[in-house]
């Protein structure tokens, strides 16, 4: 009986071994510690006096594995590694126990007593590793579920971003780059000519956006942009003080100072020939850049 367990058992050893042949990922430290853990319990006498602890030790560890194959980067399979070399060890104390016991028997009946340390220290070893298992296992259970409440966060968060889009597309441009997602307004519609005072207007659009991009947690960036007509320095000057004059107006309808700044582009990327009258009107603009959230790490 125990020989054909052990034949069961030896196989995962294959498979593992096999995978590194192939020249795949080097699986993580854990897992291998793992591993050797358990190839330990296996050889001791904790396969002869428990098995049964041995062979949840095993499928632990075949759990672990399979899960570094299916999702080598997921965090979760270090746990799984984790709680697949305490089971590994909580065999070996098992053992270590129920050897204890046996000598002391033995040892009674050949008129010798075993000495109580000795036994209270082997129980002592065996409640370590059940509690160290326990606590392993509530981790994970606390990991699992810290990580669904902030997919479901990021999936909140974006069906509000979604919803603010839709809004701001009705008053200004809206576009996605790889910066996140872009919010143009025309110069003309915020500054009079070579001013950087909002116009009257220009306040109700950006109430608009302000309204529908508070409590999203978004960091922001405020970029202002001028044609090439003029100084350089003066055109620099003049986009940074619009670029701040939007965001400073932005702050006070509700919208986190420590997420949101301004940068002056003065006429650099233009999006437009300034050759033409149009070209040039297009250039001078203001773009909000609403950074894209990201999932926090575990």
């Amino acid at each position: 009986m125990i020989s054909n367990r052990i034949l069961v058992l030896g196989i995962p050893l294959v498979v593992f071994a096999a995978s590194g042949c192939a020249g795949e990922r080097v699986p993580p430290k854990a897992l291998t510690d793992a591993r050797d853990q358990y190839l330990h319990t296996k050889d001791g006498v904790a396969m002869q006096l428990d098995p049964t602890d041995v062979h949840e030790a095993d499928l632990a560890l075949q759990k672990a594995e399979q899960a570094w194959r299916d999702a080598p980067d997921d965090p979760s399979t270090i746990d799984l590694a984790i709680v697949a070399d305490r089971k590994a060890q909580l065999a070996q104390a098992a053992a270590a126990t129920i050897k204890a016991q046996q000598d002391a028997q033995l040892a009674k009946s050949q008129g010798e007593v075993m000495t109580a340390s000795q036994l209270a220290n082997a129980n002592g070893q065996l409640g370590q590793t059940r509690a160290a298992l326990g606590q392993t296992q509530m981790q994970l259970q606390q990991q699992q579920a810290s990580s669904a409440a902030q997919a479901a966060q990021l999936a909140d968060m974006q069906t509000k971003l979604k919803d603010a889009r839709d809004t701001i597309a009705k008053i200004a441009s809206v576009k996605d780059d790889d910066r996140g997602m872009v919010i143009t307004l025309q110069g003309e519609v915020l500054f009079q000519t070579g001013k950087y005072n909002l116009k009257g207007g220009a306040m109700a659009k950006l109430d608009q956006i302000a309204e529908a991009l508070k409590g999203k947690e978004q960091p922001i960036v405020v970029y202002g942009y001028t044609d090439n007509v003029g100084a350089l320095d003066m055109n620099s000057t003049l986009s940074q003080n619009r670029a701040a004059a939007v965001r400073d107006y932005l702050v006070t309808k509700g919208i986190p100072q420590d997420l949101i700044s301004a940068q002056g582009k003065g006429p650099s990327d233009p999006i437009s020939d300034n050759t033409s009258i149009e070209g040039r009107a297009s250039n001078r603009r203001v773009e909000l850049v609403v950074s894209p959230k990201k999932a926090a790490a575990n």
